[in-house]
């Protein structure tokens, strides 16, 4: 796909995730109407109502010319990548279909920078001497890592979620990530799971070798990290709609527990205002909480029907 505009906002979805993307375009349209959207579809379900109503430019990964990347990406949480080097925006910002566009942050969002990393803190001091638990477990293994780069430094840096973050197009060359691939597929345990974990060691490494220049800055709120206080003093009065004013704009990233109505450990409310607004445009007040409700009902019971069937018969 050819470049379309300078700046845009991207999101994907595969089938079973369309009714949580929903939210997160309805967000992006809501405090910022004017930028443009393209949505990264992973498979061949329809999204002509999204298109039509978001004015989406849709980015099919199983369209993309390249057969190494459709290999690469299709059906799997690579996907995301597709915008990197088939998308239609120089920079753009990226949502996990788990979040939503809280307050118009646009203005932050830095043209001078190749990555910006939507963190707050250093994860792992400079001067660390034993490598924690979590880094291996969720990103990659350093000593396994060591062999194939054995100047790269994991400490010091912000260890990011992969699911809120803003580049420019191409920013990590696609060669440079299948060579990454293949030491992946020589050694088991080396990245964790999906992308998140090769996505940071390619960032980390490539500022570390001066290549790209990165920054990160405090616009990703995840409620099981910093807590909950934030967003519920910014839903204050707004009853079941968007705030019109939000102190601090940035991302809401539900990820971890999902924000669905039924599950009482998670905190779902701003992302629950972003599922009504779309269906609202549709179905009336009503409506949109049927709607909703009836979302959640199938999600509960088809993992009701998944865990009976697991159930070892005696």
């Amino acid at each position: 796909m050819k470049v379309q505009a300078p700046f845009g906002f991207v999101t994907g979805c595969h089938a079973g995730d369309k009714f949580l993307v929903q939210a997160t375009l309805a967000s992006m349209k809501h405090y910022c109407p004017d930028v443009p959207i393209c949505l990264t579809v992973d498979g061949s379900f329809d999204v002509s109502d999204l298109e039509k109503e978001y004015d989406l430019i849709v980015l099919r990964v199983g369209e993309l010319p390249s057969e190494e990347m459709r290999k690469l990406m299709c059906g799997d949480y690579r996907a995301k990548l597709a915008a990197m080097w088939e998308g239609p925006f120089e920079r753009y910002i990226w949502l996990d279909s788990d979040a939503i566009v809280w307050g118009d942050f646009t203005s932050q969002i830095r043209t001078d920078l190749d990555f910006q990393i939507f963190w707050s803190e250093v994860s792992i001091p400079t001067d660390a001497t034993e490598i924690p638990p979590w880094l291996p477990h969720f990103y990659f293994d350093p000593q396994k890592l060591k062999p194939f780069d054995p100047e790269f430094d994991w400490r010091g840096h912000p260890y990011f979620s992969a699911g809120a973050l803003a580049c420019r197009r191409d920013v990590i060359p696609f060669h440079n990530w299948t060579k990454v691939e293949s030491w992946n597929n020589q050694v088991s345990g080396l990245f964790a799971w999906g992308e998140m974990g090769m996505l940071n060691y390619h960032i980390h490494s490539m500022t570390q070798r001066g290549e790209i220049k990165t920054a990160m800055s405090n616009l990703q709120h995840i409620w099981g990290h910093h807590g909950k206080e934030e967003l519920v003093q910014d839903c204050s009065g707004a009853s079941w709609h968007f705030p019109k004013t939000i102190k601090r704009p940035r991302i809401a990233h539900f990820c971890g527990r999902k924000p669905f109505l039924f599950d009482h450990k998670a905190y779902s409310r701003p992302f629950t205002i972003a599922r009504l607004e779309h269906n609202r445009a549709r179905h009336g007040e009503l409506g949109a909480w049927f709607t909703v409700i009836q979302e959640d009902c199938k999600r509960l019971l088809s993992k009701v029907k998944r865990r009976v069937c697991t159930v070892p018969t005696q």
